[in-house]
């Protein structure tokens, strides 16, 4: 029996809800090689933050994620199933949930926030107004190293996750690298433009402020404040955009292959044209990104309790749990032989690594998320099909939704018809 005229056969969610792209960015975010390359980022990052900060006197605070002190108690700051537990003995309540209420506890705004902060961080605090000329150039050789780590590590992250976004294959890792290592100078150079042209919107004012040592200047610059405050709100444009809009220019760049500038114009025009579509999709990615990061913690968590579990089934529970102690204190029965001694140091670092992996995915997600986030805004903004994708040199990923060219391309010609060769118009 045929159907009645305007049954639905068929409900296309993606066309519904476009949105649900950002679910593909979470599944690409887990993928292993994704978490790999973000980690081995976060390890090198942090180690130029601390070769940096040593070369001045008074090296920058800046925030950690992977560990870099084996001796210190922030080893086990990821991996907290183990406190988990023993807080549950005491209060009586389930291990899991206890878990999963504290790692909630901890993430505050999700690893999309989370990421996207660590590597600004440098920046955010050069425009403190109690940041020293020392601390600032400190700050900023800081930031300028984290753009040159991630111009690498997070364009091939997202170019893995553009090739998966729109054409769901897999690209692997040392492919992506070298993606990323051809668009480098594009890369990095973009979020450069952005702070070229702030800096360039800031120097009257930094000349402004000069004048103001004199008294006389203060004066006037009481009657014409105004005015500055005008440029300032101009410098405010210039920054929202650079804030908003960097892993925006990333994801560009991943997509399209295009250069710093176009990357930079594009992204200002999206945080800018969409901003009401931009925060929402920030939250729906934010949202899913919590159950990213609870997945990593959680396995990350569970397989350093199994562990410790299966090794005390040879080794005795008392035996082991001194091994595993965050601290070996004097009265630590393993403290008195220095072969345990650093053969617990070398299990504490095991578990730091482990720790630190899981603490890293923040920036695995941050890059597949701005991905699946600029193709949207792409889709509105620019009626771009969500799956149009440019491809390497030689390479073809048109979009299935574009028609094929019919005609001889560029430097091509017509195919010669054999069967006509050799004949007179008569024939």
């Amino acid at each position: 029996m045929s159907q009645p005229p305007g049954s639905i056969y068929e409900i296309r969610w993606r066309e519904l809800f476009p949105w649900l792209i950002l679910v593909k960015s979470l599944r690409a975010s887990l993928f292993l090689r994704v978490m790999v390359i973000a980690w081995i980022g976060v390890l090198v990052t942090q180690g130029g933050w601390h070769f940096i900060g040593g070369t001045f006197s008074e090296p920058a605070d800046l925030p950690r994620i992977a560990f870099d002190d084996t001796s210190s108690d922030d080893l086990h700051q990821g991996l907290i199933f183990q406190s988990a537990l023993s807080d549950a003995a005491v209060s009586g309540e389930r291990p899991v949930i206890l878990w999963v209420s504290n790692h909630l506890l901890q993430q505050d705004l999700g690893p999309l926030v989370e990421g996207w902060y660590w590597l600004s961080t440098p920046f955010f605090r050069i425009f403190r107004l109690q940041t020293p000329l020392s601390l600032a150039c400190q700050l900023f050789l800081c930031g300028a190293w984290a753009i040159c780590v991630w111009a690498l590590a997070g364009g091939a992250i997202s170019r893995i996750a553009a090739r998966y976004l729109t054409r769901g294959d897999s690209l692997d890792p040392l492919a992506a690298l070298k993606s990323a290592a051809t668009m480098w100078t594009a890369t990095a150079g973009a979020p450069l433009i952005g702070l070229l042209f702030a800096a360039l919107v800031a120097f009257p004012l930094a000349l402004m402020g000069l004048l103001l040592r004199l008294n006389l200047f203060v004066l006037i610059a009481g009657l014409l404040w105004g005015l500055y405050l005008a440029w300032g709100i101009l410098l405010a444009v210039v920054l929202v955009a650079l804030w908003f809009g960097w892993p925006l220019a990333w994801a560009a760049i991943g997509v399209e292959r295009s250069d710093a500038f176009d990357a930079a114009s594009r992204a200002t025009a999206y945080v800018y044209q969409r901003p009401l579509r931009l925060g929402f999709y920030v939250a729906v990615a934010s949202l899913l990104g919590f159950f990213g990061h609870l997945m990593v913690a959680g396995f990350a968590s569970a397989g350093n309790e199994l562990t410790d579990w299966a090794v005390s089934w040879g080794a005795g529970s008392e035996r082991t749990a001194a091994l595993v102690a965050q601290t070996l204190e004097s009265d630590n029965p393993l403290a008195s032989s220095g072969a345990a001694v650093t053969g617990a140091r070398g299990i504490h670092i095991w578990k730091g690594l482990l720790a630190s992996f899981a603490d890293s995915y923040p920036l695995a997600f941050i890059w597949c998320a701005s991905v699946g986030i600029y193709l949207l805004l792409r889709h509105h903004v620019d009626s771009t099909e969500l799956d149009e994708i440019v491809g390497e040199p030689g390479e073809d990923l048109r979009s299935p939704h574009l028609p094929l060219p019919t005609g001889p391309q560029d430097g091509q010609h017509e195919p010669e018809d054999l069967s006509t060769r050799g004949r007179t118009p008569a024939e």
